[in-house]
């Protein structure tokens, strides 16, 4: 059986030599296979009407907004253009340009219809405002592709990946305020950490500011700290995080939650870099570098003024787009083997996985994306039945996540053919008991082999209390001492 697997079981003897050039051939699978990027074409916003009429600006990457703010690629002066109004992306594969509305207070209009996201032929005008652009592609140019596959704890041979990690490299050796972008679970944080890592802050602090969880009553004392007797049950004094995070790093996570009334306080400590505690009025100094993160689009808050766009601006010195799994699925075979290879050593489980499982996880979709993929191979891993992750191991880590799988192989057999109308219904209540017995037994059966018939281990690793544990294996009839 062909496998993914590492080079320690090799020197060990745990597989054949024929398995050992299949693994070598894989290996050389996810190796960088050359150093020259797809060709980008460049777009063209002419402006054909309007107050800003005969600007004509090419976008020398394949994406860029065009509004009002000067942090927008194509900046124009109609007053009735929101401050990022309209995003063009190039899309070589068909020949035409992806355009996405911002939320613009007069919106984006093709053809007399107002549109939120199209896919439109080079050439096509638009009328944002008052004003008619006409876009077009430019010519193409041949990108080079960083050798990079890896950055930090962040892995991928994608080529917008490799491209990530080479401008994530320059940037961790600047000073500048970083924003990154990206679906929930892509690795935003890893990303964050990566850069702290390989910057002068690397000796000092990483410390992490969750937005989405301040107690809107305790925000200023969370950023800034306070003096004792500041406020009622300020019994001591405390410092903020920017005081915690001094000579290292300060990641916002999530700051497009950052409640609106704090926003400003947060700009003055970039501006100044200095924080003044709760109860205090002494400024104190701080050497910080600020990362921020948010899955929002910050552009569209901005328009709406749910966010402040001087303080964008201060955040998003530097913007990083981290793509979601499904524009990098060719990345998952370097995945699911860095993942395998990450389990703690003192943990049984499969190091190995089967090519048809390797593709079953290849099908799959990622609503959470690495994170997703990241559980559900650490679940198959633990609970595989050998040192090999098979479809079947697979099918049952689908179960422990709460899906039903129709893989074939799936623990608990599914029905060959469509249920007739005519055919008596076995009451809810019992059908939910047998599925829910069925799944159990199952995976106390493994439980059980996996731990060696220790119940503490056992209860460890299934995450329940040990004595719930012992009573779900008597009434399976599967243990019945302590």
């Amino acid at each position: 059986m062909d496998l993914y697997c590492d080079r320690a079981q090799w020197q060990n003897g745990a597989v054949t030599r024929a398995s050992k050039l299949a693994d070598i051939e894989n290996t050389r699978a996810i190796q960088p296979e050359r150093l020259v990027g797809p060709t980008v074409r460049g777009i063209r916003v002419t402006v054909v009407s309007g107050p800003d009429m005969g600007v004509d600006a090419v976008l020398a990457l394949n994406r860029g907004i065009v509004g009002r703010s000067q942090g927008c690629d194509v900046r124009l002066t109609d007053p009735t253009i929101s401050a990022f109004h309209v995003e063009l992306h190039a899309v070589d594969d068909q020949g035409a340009i992806h355009v996405k509305d911002l939320s613009s207070r007069n919106g984006t209009r093709y053809a007399g219809a107002r549109i939120e996201s199209a896919l439109l032929p080079s050439g096509a005008t638009l009328e944002i405002g008052s004003s008619v652009v006409r876009i077009q592609l430019d010519a193409a140019v041949e990108t080079p592709l960083p050798d990079l596959h890896s950055f930090g704890e962040l892995r991928g041979r994608n080529g917008a990946m490799r491209e990530m990690f080479s401008t994530l490299q320059r940037l961790a050796r600047t000073d500048l305020s970083i924003l990154l972008e990206g679906q929930t679970g892509t690795g935003k944080e890893l990303a964050a950490r990566a850069v702290h890592d390989a910057s002068l802050y690397g000796q000092g602090p990483f410390v992490v500011l969750d937005c989405t969880a301040i107690p809107s009553t305790l925000a200023e004392s969370v950023l800034f700290g306070h003096e004792r007797g500041a406020f009622t049950g300020a019994s001591e004094r405390r410092i903020g995080i920017f005081e915690a995070a001094e000579s290292g790093t300060v990641f916002l996570d999530e700051v497009g939650e950052l409640p609106l009334e704090l926003q400003p306080k947060l700009l003055r400590v970039l501006e100044r870099r200095e924080v003044v505690r709760v109860g205090s009025t002494t400024p104190k100094p701080v050497q910080v570098r600020v990362i921020s993160a948010t899955w929002r689009d910050l552009r569209q808050m901005i328009n709406h003024s749910r966010f402040r766009e001087d303080l964008y601006y201060r955040l998003a010195q530097a913007r990083v787009t981290i793509p979601p799994l499904k524009e990098r699925a060719d990345d998952i075979p370097l995945l699911v083997y860095h993942f395998l290879q990450r389990l703690p050593s003192n943990t049984q489980g499969a190091r190995a996985i089967s090519p048809e499982a390797l593709q079953e996880l290849m099908r799959r979709e990622y609503a959470g994306n690495i994170r997703e993929l990241k559980s559900a191979v650490e679940r198959a891993a633990m609970m595989a039945e050998g040192a090999v992750i098979t479809p079947a191991d697979l099918a049952f880590e689908r179960i422990l996540s709460g899906e039903r799988t129709k893989a074939q192989g799936s623990l608990s057999p599914a029905p060959t053919t469509a249920a007739s109308p005519n055919q008596p219904l076995t009451p809810f209540k019992d059908a939910k008991r047998t599925l829910i017995d069925e799944f159990e037994k199952d995976y106390l059966q493994r439980l059980l082999h996996r731990t060696g018939d220790n119940l503490s281990r056992a209860a460890a690793l299934a995450g329940i209390e040990r004595h719930y544990l012992r009573d779900l294996f008597r009434k399976h009839g599967l243990r019945s001492d302590d």
